[in-house]
This record gives C-alpha cells, sequence and structure tokens, in this order.
C-alpha cells in the first residue's frame, strides 16, 4: 500500500451503483489503471483481473475490459472522500471506474493481473 501511495494519485467523482438499486457519487483517489499497466508493459488490448483476499464469495475478483482499463477515471482507489478506505469500503483498495456496477469494483485487492485480451 505505501509503494501504491507513493506513485501518481488521480482523483475522480465517480458512482458507484448496486445491483440493489442505491448509488452514490464521491471522490475517490488512487492510482490509474492505464498507469498500473504501462508499469508492467502490459500487452496491447489487456484486460485486467482484480483478486480480493477475501477467501471466497462470488464477487471475490473481476474482470475489467481493455476499454475499461483504457478510461483514465478507472482506478485502483485508497481513498474516498480524501480519507482512507475504510474496510467496509474496501481497504487497502478497491477497483473503482466509471459504468461498473458495484459488484464489479472489487474491495480489498490483493493483486491485479493483466492478460491479454
Amino acid at each position: 500500500r505505501e509503494q501504491l501511495l507513493a506513485l501518481p494519485q488521480h482523483t475522480h467523482e465517480l458512482t458507484l451503483g448496486c445491483v440493489e438499486g442505491w448509488s452514490t457519487t464521491q471522490r475517490w483517489s488512487g492510482v490509474s489503471l492505464i498507469d498500473l499497466a504501462a508499469m508492467v508493459a502490459a500487452p496491447p488490448g489487456a484486460v485486467i483481473t482484480a483478486e480480493s483476499v477475501q477467501p471466497r464469495g462470488p464477487f471475490r475478483h473481476a474482470t475489467l475490459s481493455h476499454d475499461q482499463i483504457e478510461d483514465g477515471r478507472a482506478l485502483l482507489a485508497l481513498r474516498v472522500g480524501g480519507a482512507d478506505l475504510s474496510p467496509d469500503h474496501g481497504f487497502p483498495a478497491r477497483i473503482i471506474a466509471p459504468n461498473l456496477p458495484g459488484v464489479h469494483c472489487t474491495k480489498w485487492v490483493g493483486a491485479l493481473r493483466f492478460e491479454p485480451a
């Protein structure tokens, strides 16, 4: 987490929408997925799979498309509203991206995998 905080941070207002019908718009801050893809020399058109540290459950991982990664607002979020994420909101890091349903905004991210599409 400290290494992630040392990278350039980006802040965007993004809406997190739940399949249960509620949504919230917050100011999320973290590392751009585009920046992370460049750092690891991800192949052109790569997809990313975010894996949670939670041991099981249907939403412990999600795969984002190349188009979602390339949206400059897609983040590995470390903060919300200027404060560190709480455990309930996904500390130490979570995925947040425009037009990505909340169930795919993986919480408690422990690993990211960039793979060819």
